[in-house]
């Protein structure tokens, strides 16, 4: 069977009208998110992943996707998460690095944009982001890579958050955070060289924009 091979390819197939016979109106929101988008992302190595918002996230709900889920595969398609309507509303200070995200960097395939018009609390924003860095040190530091290039993909949401606590708006591309944290291209010991620059922005709740 073949594999969708592009954005457009995938919202022109049979997709979007499955997600919405098999929803009906309990469906929000079926989006492209994640590493999919990311720049060099390639179709024929790794799936589109794509994520719900339904009104009614219950399993038996969730249930109704394993009927389509070997087929979604066989054509390079994932099904990610699952959210409901209330459930984002009630997480939105405990994960708001991945709505971040979620409402910046998706293609929608039916239903509304996700979380449009979201700005995160930016305290809650720090203290994740600061925990995620923590996390990945915790992680990575016995497994060092000589080129911070390694780190780009497996940081990109994490980076992503930190521009925005910096910025005051969300990267439209890689090449921003490069160019706003110069540190990420430091060939000696990246992750030392980046550790200053994410713990200033992220150790005070009362960020602004300038910092």
């Amino acid at each position: 069977m073949k594999k969708i091979l592009s954005v457009q390819e995938l919202k022109q197939s049979p997709w979007p009208g499955r997600f919405t016979e098999t929803f009906g109106a309990n469906l929000v929101s079926a989006f492209l998110y994640g590493d999919c988008l990311e720049e060099g992302f390639s179709a024929l190595e790794r799936p589109w992943t794509v994520a719900f918002i339904l009104k009614d996230a219950s399993a038996t709900e969730v249930d109704k996707l394993k009927s389509w889920s070997k087929k979604a595969l066989r054509e390079g398609v994932e099904f990610s998460y699952v959210f409901s309507s209330a459930e984002i509303l009630s997480n939105l200070e405990t994960f708001p690095l991945e709505f971040l995200e979620m409402s910046r960097r998706n293609q929608v395939l039916c239903g509304i944009a996700p979380l449009e018009g979201f700005s995160p609390n930016r305290e809650a924003l720090a203290a994740q982001c600061l925990r995620e860095w923590n996390a990945f040190l915790f992680h990575r530091r016995l497994d060092a890579k000589p080129n911070a290039t390694d780190y780009l993909q497996e940081l990109s949401p994490l980076l992503s958050g930190i521009y925005y606590l910096k910025c005051g708006n969300y990267p439209e591309n890689r090449r921003q955070v490069i160019d706003a944290f110069p540190e990420i291209m430091t060939t000696e010991n990246p992750l030392d060289s980046l550790q200053n620059a994410i713990t200033k922005l992220c150790a005070c709740s009362q960020l602004n924009t300038n910092v």
